[in-house]
């Protein structure tokens, strides 16, 4: 019935909205040391990459060279967003009734992402605690930040799949490139972080604007498109 086993889900910008709660923190740290502070819409393009990497985005790029300073904005990040990570950050639509299918169906999935360890291992549990997760990485050491593929191989193998039987569902070329390296399919959601220009480009991928399409995703892998004559929206907004 499904041509792929299991799914390995990134979690930022693709099974929860956290840009609110993260670009509120970040912001704090910004007010804190007088920097301007970043839009929802301008944050939106730093996240993905982890916390270390939002703030050194986010600072003027006089101070970016400052390694010590980072440093210690990265610990007054992740003091701030240690009580800011629920407080506006819930899953997008549709990703319950996703889940309720994999639920259903059996099929094992895990997550993956840069977002630390503790703090992504609390999100998932928090609103996810119905749902029977295989594992949930999240960012622990620099040499295992995606798009090292090492976690998500570990992941599939513990899932007890192939890489070639998984797919690999995010919203960024990071998460793009995770995939490929891992030789797994990667999907991509348009509802994420990343623009769909860019995400419409990598032509090898597949694009997806409901989350319940990635049923499909499972059962047909890049036929889907073929099944169902159907080619991404070039513009899901009208």
């Amino acid at each position: 019935m499904h041509k792929y086993k299991a799914i390995i889900f990134d979690l930022d910008g693709t099974l929860v909205n956290s840009l609110e709660d993260l670009i509120d923190s970040c912001n704090t740290i910004m007010k804190y040391h007088q920097f301007p502070t970043l839009s929802y819409e301008a944050g939106k393009k730093l996240i993905g990459r982890g916390l270390r990497n939002l703030i050194h985005d986010a600072i003027p790029e006089k101070y970016r060279e400052d390694e010590v300073f980072i440093d210690k904005l990265t610990e007054m990040l992740k003091a701030e967003y240690a009580g800011n990570y629920r407080k506006k950050t819930k899953p997008y639509p549709g990703i319950t009734k996703l889940l309720d299918y994999l639920k259903a169906h059996d099929i094992p999935w895990s997550v993956c992402t840069n977002k630390p360890d503790v703090a992504a291992k609390a999100l998932v549990s928090a609103l996810f605690s119905d749902y029977d997760y295989v594992e949930v990485r999240g960012f622990t050491r620099d040499e295992l930040r995606k798009p090292n593929p090492a976690i998500s191989l570990e992941l599939a193998a513990k899932m007890g799949v192939k890489p070639q039987e998984c797919l690999y569902v995010g919203d960024s070329t990071i998460d793009y490139e995770t995939a490929i390296r891992a030789e797994m399919l990667p999907v991509l959601c348009t509802w994420g972080f990343e623009s769909f220009e860019v995400i419409t480009k990598l032509d090898d991928a597949i694009w997806l604007h409901n989350p319940m399409r990635i049923v499909d995703a499972l059962r047909y892998g890049k036929e889907m498109y073929n099944v169902f004559n159907e080619y991404p929206d070039p513009n899901p907004n009208n």
